[in-house]
This record gives C-alpha cells, sequence and structure tokens, in this order.
C-alpha cells in the first residue's frame, strides 16, 4: 500500500509542477499578448487534468481496499488512515510527499487566481476606458453591421493595423 501510495503523490506533483510551468507560459503569453500557440498550451493543460483525473480514480481505488473503508473516502481521511498504519519511517516520507502535493495543488490555485484578477483588471480598464472615449454610446459597443457587442468583452479584438 504505501509503494501504490508513495507512486500515486508522486505523479500527481509531477502533473502539478506541469500544470505550474504551463501557467507560467500562459501568464507570459497573456502579458506578452503573444496569442500563437495558446490553443496548444490549452490543450496541454486539458490533458494534465485528465491524468489528473485517471491520478485521483487510482487513489480512490487504492483507499477503497484498505479495512473499513465501504465507500471511496475523501483523500484526508483515506491518507491519514494509511499512513498511521505505516512504520515511521514510512510515515514520515509519506506524509512530506502529502504536504509537497498541497503545497503544489495551492501554488497552482493561487497563479490561477492571480492571472484572473489580471484578466479582470484588463477587461475592468478596458470598459472604462471605452465609457470616457465614447460617452454617448452608454458603454456598448457596435458591430460593423450594427448588432451590439457584449458588454464583457469576450470577444472584443483590436485591430492594430489603422
Amino acid at each position: 500500500m504505501y509503494a501504490r501510495c508513495s507512486r500515486i503523490l508522486e505523479r500527481e506533483i509531477e502533473a502539478l509542477r506541469g500544470i505550474g510551468e504551463l501557467q507560467k507560459q500562459v501568464h507570459d503569453a497573456v502579458f506578452k499578448r503573444e496569442w500563437a500557440g495558446f490553443e496548444a498550451l490549452l490543450a496541454k493543460a486539458s490533458g494534465i487534468g485528465t491524468e489528473l483525473e485517471a491520478l485521483e480514480e487510482e487513489r480512490r481505488t487504492l483507499f477503497s481496499e484498505l479495512p473499513g473503508f465501504s465507500a471511496a473516502p475523501d483523500f484526508e481521511t483515506g491518507f491519514y488512515r494509511l499512513s498511521v498504519c505505516l512504520p515511521p519511517d514510512e510515515q514520515r516520507d509519506l506524509t512530506a510527499k502529502y504536504r509537497e502535493l498541497r503545497m503544489a495543488g495551492r501554488r497552482v490555485r493561487i497563479n490561477n487566481e492571480n492571472l484572473l484578477a489580471y484578466i479582470a483588471g484588463i477587461r475592468a480598464t478596458m470598459a472604462a476606458f471605452i465609457e470616457s472615449a465614447f460617452p454617448g454610446r452608454k458603454g456598448r459597443l457596435y458591430a460593423r453591421n450594427g448588432a451590439v457587442i457584449p458588454q464583457d468583452m469576450s470577444c472584443m479584438v483590436l485591430n492594430h493595423s489603422l
């Protein structure tokens, strides 16, 4: 059980590190406005997400094999239930890996939140700019055919060739 759990934790940590590297690339692409290859980064992130789901299922299977667990337990319950049954050196090793996994997960979450906050700030700045530049339009933008463009600016493209 120790060896299987240890391998799962190591693979999850590596997957989260991979997501961290992709986050840096996405962050750099957003800041530099380099959109070529952006979809490839998102596809890689999706692949890593699929890998993490598979590891989670493997972990659920491992914990369901523990004595006294009839249903799939949450990660912490299963992890601590397994770790208390181990010798002290294996317990320390597994606990250190678990701590590293939690920290890697927090880093990924914090980096995501920072990027989303940056993007939200840019959207708010653009909305304020458009409102002040074109006060008669009351914050509305229009397409070439006269249709109103949604206010969330999810599909806004600036033409720099003019």
